[in-house]
């Protein structure tokens, strides 16, 4: 086994060129040992050279002043008996090294070199590269080799490999579309160019990842992979999470607690980390997914994170068994930066990460429910905006469903899924899947015939796997439903009527006539008697004046929320945006149906628990069937960030129909009983616990 296929713990310094002035490699080193990371990323060069680089392209530090620090961190890094990999990150050069080689980076479309001006008053403008320029090809390779061989590096991480975020028309680039494609390339990224480019990109990381392995398999390739829940990244670079999946040696993504300057929100969902560990897992189960987040951020990055909220955004990740990577912007280590506040915030996270690597590395979520993650949705109906987005907060309402009702989850992947993937989930659940091959909903088509629950909502199989739109749904059969063409705004003044008030979908629901609406709804009507009907759309009540607030005649024949027996299995359709509305407004109307449909579907749950939905219970699972169940509480304050975490007394955990011969302790104050089914009290959670559960 390589180190890279156990739990990873790095330390990265994104040092600026000033902070090689007296660098203290024994420093950083201690501050390794002290938080117990067992990786460190450190720059090397490409911006600009960490070392004294012979090459035609170097672009030396000012201020090395005859420091190797790479020779001298590498050899105490080694002694320590850690490991580390160097940051190398092509992005593009200043014009003193463009004009030896004009024909290695990228052109726009009128002739004239792609330049990145970053605002920066110190930095030069970047001229940009391609994926098929000379710059990252051949010079990015022999960077590489250049790196390994001289001072033996356990590995490469390819920061910035999105430089490609425009179209390119080099020479190189037009000679080489022209032959794979047979066009001239557009003026404006089509289907077309996008499918070519992500395959140059697939060729440019397999070209570095080559250069890294002509050295060993124990040397590591990764690179910067972004969020799961947008679609910017991977439609203008070419470059998504199934890139780690092939061509990394473990899962990496940058998901960090601030939200990127980007976004309206200061602050991410604080189960945003655990979620993309789930995704990493269901990628390739058998590498380590690791998230690159950091104590002082990236939004602002001189100053720290809110303190507590960075610990509970570790934590989040250690609960599903993912690595952490702490990554800091200005400085030799974290203790030696301008803001130390959250110097060492990583302590007790990474000491149980550490203390329990064995249990933990290779282990994979308890995924009794899977959520069906769609690349192909993604990159057509995917926003920032969340106002616009239709599908990403479609993924983050289910999340939110699935994580305050303790309900264990995994995903699955549109582009293999299969029924081996689906064999042991009990319950699928499709948030707006709106483009699906027919290969796929055959595959949907018999997991359900064989007994399997499903749920789907809005324009799910609507689209074909090229992006165009079918006349019906392409599980039609499933939902039991034809969709009529139409699609309303159903954002205000919109309602549900309520037409089986016995259904099990309305549970709890109260003594009600009306249920909410929002979003859009689409008008569909029953394609068949087996569908029955929960609840139906009502036409838009405007509420002034409210003398007039009010329609003759409510009722319509255009279902909202349907159930349906097929086969042996059970299927729930919203028409609505439900899942959107779960995480936008979170009116029980949307969260409890959903959770009622998720019920409905599937039956018994992994583990049962009295625990407040403040408290998120995260329940990981290895080969042989022992468990690691994890508790991160995030009751506190009620605005973000969190400031205090108030302590939760009381919880117990009920695993039902599982027989386990040991328990331990892992972190917490816990009793645990193997006992019939296993009991696991916490007396007092204050912000994490976590018990492991063996079968030997």
């Amino acid at each position: 086994m390589y180190w890279y296929q156990k739990n990873l713990r790095f330390l990265q310094t994104v040092m600026r060129e000033i902070d090689i002035k007296d660098y203290d490699a024994q420093a950083v080193v201690d501050y390794m040992k002290k938080v117990e990371a067992n990786c460190l990323v450190v720059n090397a060069g490409g911006v600009i050279d960490f070392f004294e680089s012979p090459l035609d392209m170097a672009n030396t530090n000012r201020f090395i002043n005859g420091q190797d620090i790479l020779k001298d961190i590498t050899r105490k890094i080694h002694e320590a008996g850690l490991n580390i990999i160097v940051r190398v990150d092509f992005r593009g050069v200043e014009r003193r090294r463009y004009d030896k080689h004009p024909d290695w980076f990228n052109l726009n479309k009128n002739g004239q070199p792609r330049v990145h001006d970053y605002g920066n008053p110190l930095s030069p403008h970047i001229i940009a590269p391609c994926y098929n320029s000379p710059y990252t090809s051949s010079h990015a390779a022999n960077f590489i080799r250049y790196l390994i061989k001289t001072y033996n590096i356990d590995g490469i991480w390819e920061n910035s490999v999105g430089f490609d975020n425009a179209i390119c028309y080099c020479k190189n680039c037009q000679e080489k579309y022209l032959t794979d494609t047979g066009r001239c390339i557009p003026e404006e990224a089509d289907d077309t160019y996008r499918k070519w480019k992500a395959e140059q990109a697939d060729i440019h990381l397999e070209r570095l990842r080559t250069a890294v392995k002509e050295f060993g398999e124990d040397k590591a390739f990764c690179a910067e992979i972004f969020d799961m829940y947008t679609s910017g990244f991977s439609l203008s670079t070419g470059i998504s999470h199934d890139n780690a999946r092939k061509s990394f040696d473990f899962v990496v993504s940058c998901v960090f607690l601030n939200a990127g300057r980007r976004s309206a929100f200061p602050y991410d969902i604080i189960s945003n980390s655990a979620a993309t560990i789930r995704l990493s897992r269901a990628l390739d189960p058998n590498k380590q997914p690791v998230i690159v987040t950091g104590g002082n951020g990236t939004r602002w990055r001189y100053t720290a994170d809110p303190a507590l909220e960075n610990r509970m955004w570790m934590w989040q990740i250690a609960s599903c068994g993912g690595g952490i990577w702490n990554c800091y912007f200005n400085g030799q280590n974290p203790a030696a930066t301008l803001d130390r506040r959250n110097a060492y915030s990583e302590n007790d996270v990474f000491s149980y990460l550490a203390i329990n690597s064995e249990k933990i590395s290779n282990t994979v979520p308890v995924a009794g429910v899977a959520v069906y993650y769609s690349n192909a949705t993604r990159d057509k109906f995917c926003n920032s905006d969340p106002a616009i987005d239709e599908y990403g907060v479609f993924l983050r309402g289910v999340e939110r469903v699935l994580l305050e009702n303790h309900i264990q989850y995994g995903f699955v992947i549109d582009t293999d899924l299969s029924l081996e993937k689906l064999e042991d989930i009990k319950a699928l659940l499709i948030p707006n899947g709106a483009v699906m091959s027919d290969k796929t909903i055959s595959v949907i088509q018999e997991y359900v015939k064989m007994g399997g629950g499903l749920i789907a909502s809005y324009n799910t199989s609507l689209y074909d796997e090229t992006g165009n739109k079918r006349s019906n749904f392409g599980l039609s059969d499933l939902f039991g439903l034809n969709y009529t063409g139409l699609t309303k705004n159903t954002m205000d003044d919109s309602y549900q009527l309520i037409a089986d008030k016995k259904s099990p979908i309305l549970k709890d629901v109260g003594d009600t006539e009306m249920l909410i609406n929002g979003g859009k709804t689409l008008l569909c009507r029953k394609g068949d008697d087996a569908v029955n009907v929960v609840t139906t759309y009502v036409p838009n009540i405007p509420n002034q004046p409210p003398e007039y607030a009010w329609l003759p005649d409510m009722e319509t024949d255009f279902p909202v929320v349907t159930t349906k027996t097929y086969g042996k299995g059970k299927v729930v359709f919203f028409t609505n945006t439900v899942e959107a509305l779960c995480f936008t407004n979170g009116h029980e109307d949307y969260t409890e149906l959903y959770k009622n449909a998720i019920d409905f579907v599937s039956g018994r749950y992994a583990l049962e628990t009295n625990a407040p939905r403040s408290v998120h219970v995260n329940a990981i699972t290895d080969a042989l069937g022992n468990l690691t169940i994890s508790l991160i509480n995030c009751t506190g304050t009620s605005q973000r960030p969190l400031k205090e975490i108030v302590p939760v007394y009381d919880i117990d955990i009920k695993i039902p129909d599982r027989k386990f011969n040991n328990s331990e302790v892992l972190w917490g104050d816990a009793s645990i009983s193997c006992k019939d089914d296993v009991i696991i009290k916490v007396s007092k959670l204050d912000e994490f616990a976590s018990v492991y559960l063996s079968i030997n």
